[in-house]
Formats: structure tokens, sequence, C-alpha cells
């Protein structure tokens, strides 16, 4: 599945964000008090065996489960009373619509602080398990379907399992409805399989006046078995605008100063283990676990801070969740 885009939050508010965290790491050691981004699992299994995830494998080998709903408060409660927190994000390992209270989560973090940004990424086939009506009247303020191709016959080579016409029919149905439709995003993850048509793709979505975005798929830090097999040749389509300009700011950040994930971003499994960084899919580097700690203290621990000291030195190899990363090389 996609990665989230920083449209869930917004291009300028990660850029101060990161320009205040790098300083304050570089002067004194620590992360600002909080991360601008949460992602929470609330469940971690999918229906879907892409060929683009990791899952189909990872889920053989970890531990599956949902989480409680006392827990799925508690983070929520603390993450909702800091003012640097922006944004939570229902994508992690999982397709978050498996869980039947997906919108009662949503419901109960805008409750408890309206200001906060909402999103969630999806692969669509569930969609029609919730009305347009009930996703609007959680207040998600942002829905990212990861569609991934242009033809059936693509779509059916990257998105194993899944079923096209139920797809199509639910982004249909999603976009039928003015309020939905405002919220939803179309999301590429760019192949070896699919770069011929993502472009004509994006164009055809573009001109019915849906958003989208393509990313290139990475190896999910070494855990994406045939990654060779599956990346673009000839690179994917950046697009223009603050959206490219923005993974061109980012990508030199990353260049210079290493990854820049876990400086603004925290990812809660669903028993409650911190990763360090959301494409840790093989859980390399548990940082901490929210059951017993608070998230605070979790992202300025020491194990987190030391991930990020390792980090800017640009010593992967001495970092589990980053040794076989392609995005730190």
């Amino acid at each position: 599945m996609a990665k989230i885009s920083p449209y869930a939050y917004g291009h300028l508010p990660l850029y101060l964000y990161l320009t205040g965290a790098y300083s304050r790491f570089l002067t004194v050691g620590k992360c600002l008090d909080f991360p601008i981004i949460l992602l929470v699992q609330t469940q971690s299994f999918c229906n879907g065996r892409c060929s683009i995830c990791p899952y189909p494998t990872t889920s053989k080998k970890l531990p599956q489960g949902k989480m409680e709903w006392s827990l799925f408060q508690k983070i929520i409660d603390e993450a909702t009373s800091e003012p640097l927190l922006s944004a939570i994000v229902f994508e992690l390992h999982n397709e978050p619509l498996l869980d039947e209270r997906i919108f009662d989560c949503v419901k109960y973090i805008k409750s408890k602080a309206p200001d906060k940004r909402v999103a969630m990424v999806t692969n669509g086939e569930l969609l029609d398990r919730f009305s347009p009506e009930e996703i609007v009247q959680s207040k998600l303020d942002a829905l990212s379907i990861s569609l991934n191709a242009h033809s059936k016959e693509t779509y059916k080579s990257i998105n194993n399992g899944l079923n096209y016409e139920k797809v199509m029919n639910n982004i249909s149905r999603i976009l039928s409805n003015p309020s939905t439709r405002q919220k939803t995003k179309l999301f590429f993850v760019a192949t070896e399989q699919n770069e011929h048509e993502v472009y004509e793709a994006t164009k055809y979505w573009k001109n019915r006046g849906v958003r989208t975005k393509v990313s290139g798929v990475t190896n999910r830090a070494g855990s994406l078995d045939r990654f060779e097999n599956i990346r673009p040749k000839i690179g994917h389509y950046n697009g223009s605008g603050p959206a490219a300009i923005w993974r061109r700011l980012m990508g030199g950040v990353r260049h210079a100063l290493g990854c820049h994930v876990p400086f603004y971003e925290m990812s809660i499994l669903f028993n409650g283990d911190v990763l360090i960084c959301s494409e840790d899919w093989n859980r390399a580097a548990v940082v901490g676990n929210v059951t017993t700690q608070s998230l605070k203290e979790i992202w300025n621990s020491e194990k987190a801070n030391e991930n990020r000291r390792l980090l800017l030195k640009k010593k992967f190899e001495q970092l589990d969740s980053c040794k076989e990363c392609c995005m730190a090389k």
C-alpha cells in the first residue's frame, strides 16, 4: 500500500517542523517534544496480497492481532493533547477497513481534538462496507485509495487478491458523493509493471477532477521479496507543482542528513509496540511500547535518539531497520 503523502498535514508545516526538529537534535541531542504525525495500526491484517507489499511474507512470521479499545483511547487521549501533533493516519502494514470500528476511531479522535487532521490509506475493496454518509459523519479529513494501475490487466498483476471491478465501483461511489469526493486522492506506486501507464492514469483522473499522487516502489527496509524485479527501470513520474518540489527537497534532506522519517513520524502497532520507521515491516527496531510508556517518553527515549544519531552519521549498517533499506542508500 502507498505511504501517506504530506498532503495529509501540509508541506509547509512539515518543513517548519523538520527545521525545528533537526536544529534541536543537532544542538541538544533530542527531537522536538512530540511527532507531527502519528501512524496507528488498529489491527494488523490485510485482504490483499500485492506484489509491492511485504505483507504476504511478514504476516506469516510476525504476531498479528487487533488493538484493544482501551489502548487506542490511551494513545489518542495523550496524542490529541499535544500541540505539535498535526495528523493521525490509519495506515501501517495493514488494511484499515478490515476493522469494523475504524470510523468510530475517527469519531473518537475528532471528539477529542477537532483540529487534528485524520487520514486513511486503503486498497478500496472494502469501502462498500461503509456508506459515504458514515465516512462524512466521522469527519475523516483525507481518504487515499491505492489504485496502482490504469488497466484491469495491470491491476491484477500488482494488486493480487483484490477485485478490480469491486474497487472501481467503490471509487465511483465515493466520487459520486460531493463530500467524500473532496476528501479522496488516488495513489499509484510506480513499478516495472505499471510504469508504461502511470502517466496516462494520472492524466485521466486529473481530467475528472480527482487528485492523484505517484511514488516509486521501495523495498520496505529490505523486507520486500523480488524488489529488483518490480522497481521501475526508467524512474517514476514525478509530476509538477508543490508536491514535486517537496519530493525533491526531501530527497536533498535525505542525501545530506540521512532519512528524515524518524524525526517527524511515530508508528504504533496493534500491540502497542512503537517502530522507529513505518518502512520497518520486519519490526526490527522497536523503540518502546505504549502499554507501559507514554508516547512522549518513547519519542525522545535514549533508544530512539540513538537510532537518530546513527542516521545522521549515515551508519545505516548499524541499524537493523535501515541497513537493507533502499531509501538509506
